[in-house]
């Protein structure tokens, strides 16, 4: 096993193994400095895209590590875990689809549902990025789950969502019209061949590396339009203004999406001025950017209004 750099611990921090499919996952459980006298209501935060461990270190900074100490202050019990293949966890990521984390997710509800001192009726999931989209379709399949938090979550089909990336990084380059409108097409080409199974083949040897793999191939057929209707619990939607990699307009067609649910409780949603896709505050929120931060922390305004929502839906814990 591959030891992990400590980015966040409290001093009352529980090491947990969570069974998973023929593997487990390395996780930390962190509970409010002071013990409580009944179960707490709990959170399992899910991290996005790529091989992250449990804290979601990106550019220096534990994304889901001080999400995880905010909620835990505020009197939740909070659950996280290095992803499958990442850190202490087992398993392999490179043949990890989209449902495969679903169900790694699945597991550490399931440890938190059987924990003497978790109440099973109050536990919510928090997912950041592509870990919304998981923890969407977790809630889908697990009704006992009270409430869902979408952070910077995509809210068109994943496949559009790239495309919309790259025309943003594209509009900021010094490449000719002609040379962007290549790389556009070629994009397509790229994804049409993935979703159809077909032309892989004639696609460059580089580019058939990094597309032969299943978490981009399930990602790009994922469209939060055919999973947002199948979730049932209230929903929590926050977005920052400056995220140029999930821009703010899908924070509205979440939103959209879930308020046309039937017999489900209108969406909140919060938009964060000066914050970027990693919640925190920045000047242009482009990728580039990220390294240079001089702040390293969730913007607060994030972790309040999170902490906030899950005290209004799951009952704030009792002292």
């Amino acid at each position: 096993m591959e030891s992990r750099s400590v980015a966040v611990s409290r001093p009352n921090d529980e090491q947990v193994r969570i069974p998973s499919n023929g593997f487990t996952l390395a996780g930390t459980i962190s509970k409010p400095a002071q013990p409580a006298s009944s179960p707490l209501p709990a959170v399992v935060l899910v991290s996005g895209s790529g091989p992250n461990d449990r804290d979601e270190q990106v550019a220096g900074i534990p994304v889901l590590g001080q999400l995880a100490s905010a909620i835990a202050d505020a009197g939740f019990m909070v659950l996280r875990y290095d992803k499958r293949g990442v850190g202490q966890s087992g398993g392999r990521a490179e043949s990890a689809g989209l449902q495969d984390y679903v169900e790694d997710l699945r597991g550490a509800l399931k440890l938190l549902f059987e924990r003497k001192d978790v109440d099973p009726k109050r536990v919510a999931i928090v997912g950041h990025s592509e870990g919304g989209l998981v923890a969407l379709l977790a809630a889908a399949k697990e009704k006992k789950v009270a409430g869902v938090v979408l952070l910077a979550t995509p809210g068109m089909p994943i496949g559009d969502l790239i495309l919309a990336q790259q025309a943003h990084l594209l509009a900021r380059s010094q490449l000719s019209e002609a040379e962007k409108q290549d790389r556009i097409a070629m994009q397509k080409k790229i994804q049409q061949a993935v979703t159809s199974g077909k032309g892989l083949d004639q696609l460059p040897p580089a580019v058939r590396k990094q597309v032969d793999n299943m978490e981009f191939q399930t990602l790009l057929a994922a469209d939060p339009a055919k999973i947002v209707p199948e979730v049932k619990q209230p929903i929590l939607i926050v977005q920052g203004e400056l995220d140029t990699q999930v821009e703010p307009s899908n924070a509205d067609r979440l939103a959209e999406l879930a308020n046309r649910r039937k017999n489900a409780p209108p969406a909140q949603v919060v938009k964060v001025p000066g914050v970027n896709h990693l919640l925190v505050p920045a000047t242009t929120g482009e990728l580039d950017e990220y390294a240079r931060l001089p702040d390293k922390h969730v913007s607060p305004i994030v972790s309040n209004a999170v902490v906030a929502w899950l005290q209004k839906t799951l009952g704030v814990p009792s002292k």
